[in-house]
């Protein structure tokens, strides 16, 4: 048996982040199994200008969108793509999908990134979304771009 493999999928329940973790696993398959980690991001501009009220609100909706996402997007995507051979680890972070996806990459030492693509503006143009464009520009393993 060939040495397991981990890949990260960048995960939003969405027709194309299903696509990329259903091309991740059935490549994952090929080289003997591994781990899988599907990854959503709650998406947080720290630019914006707050008073410590709003912040508390802004916190609040966080968690609430952390609860809602990990129970009605990763739960079912677990169930949905559950492999023998491949173990399904799930996170579900507050931040830019670009930074989080990389950083969980690199904490995780995973030999791919897979990540489906929405654009809309020049990018989709370039057919890239902001986010898949992101994580080409940070990444230090091999990305996949599932259109």
């Amino acid at each position: 048996m060939s040495e397991q493999v981990k890949y990260i999928v960048g995960y939003d329940g969405g027709e194309l982040s299903l696509r990329a973790a259903e091309l991740a696993i059935e490549k994952m398959k090929a080289r003997g199994g591994g781990t899988l980690l599907l990854t959503y991001v709650v998406d947080w501009s720290e630019f914006e200008v707050m008073s410590v009220e709003e912040l508390a609100v802004r916190h609040s909706q966080h968690m609430e969108q952390l609860e809602t996402a990990e129970h009605d997007i990763m739960e079912p995507a677990r169930e949905k793509l559950e492999t023998e051979g491949i173990t399904i680890e799930s996170f579900v972070q507050v931040g830019h999908a670009a930074e989080v996806i990389t950083a969980l990459a690199d904490d995780h030492k995973v030999d791919q990134i897979f990540i489906g693509h929405k654009s809309s503006g020049l990018l989709a143009k370039l057919g890239l979304g902001s986010v898949a464009y992101g994580i080409l520009q940070k990444a230090k393993v091999p990305v996949t771009v599932v259109p």
